[in-house]
């Protein structure tokens, strides 16, 4: 792991930032005290959202289920009415 400066990360963010992504961990300081870490950032969108406990995954893969038949729509105005009185089909 490398160490670099707080003010190497400000003058060489671009490098910084590819070698951070091509994998390489670094510790950064502040006068010669650790700051922060900086890392890459692990797995997939899915992967982060699960290990912060902000998603959770399915407990089985979801199948697509066969929709129910049309039920009959009435195409005239007597069966409407019909449909609404009190007691209708």
């Amino acid at each position: 792991m490398r160490t670099i400066s707080q003010r190497d990360l400000r003058n060489n963010s671009g490098e910084v930032h590819r070698a951070v992504a091509a994998g390489e961990s670094m510790d950064i300081t502040n006068h010669g005290q650790p700051a922060a870490l900086l890392t890459p950032v692990p797995g997939t969108v899915r992967e982060r959202l699960i290990a912060a406990g902000r998603l959770v995954p399915a407990k089985k893969a979801f199948g697509a289920t066969p929709l129910p038949p049309p039920s009959p729509i009435p195409t005239g105005m007597d069966e409407l009415l019909e449909l609404d009185r009190p007691g209708g089909r």
